[in-house]
């Protein structure tokens, strides 16, 4: 069992050692002096082979047992007997004189020092067995043996006399209890006083820790904590809470800060847009592979999603696959438009590879790319670990960004196209108007060439006209001059015919 449940037995272990200690050195002078004692007695009736005979065997069980069992209190008990066996051997020393009887009340107050009410016992005990055999035998006429100077005792004088030694054992013991009780309290004050003075060298070492910023350590203390205690406990708490926000914000905000910079960067290009902000992802996250689907629709207008990047461990891969809308979990989460964490994936889901081999991944996130309520595209990370909060909630956030550019992308890819498509038309037209160009300059030339020949053609009638108008002149004044043959008239006619 837990020693901080029973302080009694701290207090005991650590308190009374210094009071036994102290109380042995008292009960070994207390020892010599009771043998010295005996011997000193031997004087007076020649007592001398009890004196050193039962002197010198009640020494060797004391020390025998004090010595060879240093860890016991056995030898406190052999002294509590050993002093009642001392007083029976003065008592028969002095053949019965009443004063050595007294020797009981020494022997009860030494045992004071050991605190010990238990003690009491033996000493007890044995002074009532040698009182009640020397009486015994001395009166019933033993020689040699006695236990008292009195010719008789009655039983009322044997009473006095025990009652007084009870009251004064029993007054000894009391006090061996009470001093008891006074050092174990005194001792669970002590050690709260020490615990407590303990517990403010921890609280305050502990505010220093917490000053550095170091909200990872634990304060250990004791059961009796106090409120300063709990209180630091909770603020290193209510820190620690608020630094672990902080981080993750800063994580966050981080990592949406470095997706912000490639989706700027990569607007104009989708395919490097895609590679890249899939790699930046699973690198940034330390997954282990991630696919970015991207919605497209065919020449029927049917929907699908297509495989448009995909990475796993440093590499980009080259992967070429279609899903349905409502296929599998990447359909399912179009449908839903809702993110899908998955800590229990199907077995053969999706293989990892790693340097030890093939291995199912343990966590799956699927999160749609959605742009005012219209879903872009589908991000499918996995990883070999479980995939914490604070990630998720990047992604979550980061997914409004990256779908915002991808469809800005795409509308600038579609424009792009048909810019380019323009420009073609253009240039093809700008061709035919070269070509028109020339055909109408040859054209030009041609009516040119026509009215140069034209106002040739002009001039040499006009000339026709006024050689014939001569002619017709020259013809009338001849014929107003002369009267000429009708042959000659027909002459005439005929020329004027010619020339017309």
């Amino acid at each position: 069992m837990n020693q901080a449940l029973h302080p009694k037995k701290i207090s005991k272990a650590r308190f009374f050692q210094a009071i036994t200690q102290k109380s042995d050195a008292i009960i070994s002078g207390a020892m010599i002096g009771f043998f010295l004692n005996g011997l000193f007695l031997s004087f007076f009736y020649d007592t001398w082979l009890i004196s050193l005979g039962v002197g010198c065997l009640c020494l060797l069980g004391f020390y025998s047992c004090k010595y060879l069992l240093p860890h016991s209190a056995l030898h406190q008990y052999v002294a509590s007997s050993v002093f009642a066996i001392f007083m029976a051997q003065f008592i028969y020393q002095m053949h019965g004189m009443f004063e050595m009887h007294f020797w009981a009340f020494v022997a009860a107050t030494l045992l004071i020092t050991y605190q010990n009410w238990k003690l009491y016992i033996p000493l007890s005990l044995i002074i009532v067995v040698h009182h009640a055999g020397l009486a015994y035998l001395q009166y019933s006429g033993m020689q040699g043996v006695y236990f008292t100077q009195l010719s008789y005792m009655d039983m009322q004088t044997f009473a006095f006399h025990a009652a007084l030694a009870v009251l004064i054992i029993g007054i000894c013991g009391y006090w061996s209890y009470d001093l008891s009780r006074r050092t174990i309290a005194d001792g669970l004050n002590q050690l709260l006083l020490e615990e407590q003075l303990s517990n403010v060298e921890k609280n305050i070492a502990f505010a220093e820790e917490i000053s550095k910023g170091n909200l990872s350590l634990e304060h250990t203390l004791g059961e009796q904590q106090d409120e300063l205690s709990k209180a630091l406990i909770n603020m290193r708490q209510s820190l620690l809470e608020a630094s672990l926000r902080e981080q993750h914000e800063r994580f966050v905000n981080t990592g949406v800060a470095r997706i912000g910079e490639i989706l700027r960067n990569n607007i104009n290009n989708l395919e490097e847009l895609t590679d890249r902000v899939l790699k930046e992802i699973v690198t940034y996250l330390q997954l282990n592979q991630g696919g970015l689907f991207l919605v497209e629709e065919d020449e029927k207008d049917h929907k699908f999603l297509s495989l448009n990047a995909c990475f796993a461990y440093n590499r980009k891969k080259y992967l070429q696959r279609s899903i349905e809308i409502g296929e599998g979990l990447v359909g399912q989460a179009y449908l839903e438009k809702d993110v899908l964490y998955l800590t229990d994936v199907p077995q053969g889901y999706t293989t990892i590879t790693s340097g030890l081999g093939h291995a199912t991944a343990s966590s799956i996130l699927i999160v749609p790319l959605v742009n005012n309520d219209e879903i872009i595209g589908i991000l499918e990370v996995a990883s070999l670990q479980v995939i914490p909060e604070n990630h998720i909630n990047f992604l979550k956030k980061a997914s409004e960004s990256i779908a915002s550019t991808l469809l800005s992308a795409r509308v600038n890819a579609k424009t792009k196209k048909l810019l380019e498509q323009a420009q073609y038309q253009a240039e093809a037209i700008q061709a035919q108007e070269e070509e028109m160009r020339q055909h109408l300059e040859e054209l030009e030339a041609t009516q040119e060439e026509v009215i140069r020949r034209t106002r040739s053609y002009e001039e040499q009638l006009t000339e026709k006209d006024e050689a014939i108008a001569q002619l017709r002149e020259q013809l009338k004044q001849l014929e107003l001059r002369s009267a000429v043959p009708y042959a000659d008239h027909f002459s005439a006619r005929k020329l004027e015919k010619m020339a017309d």
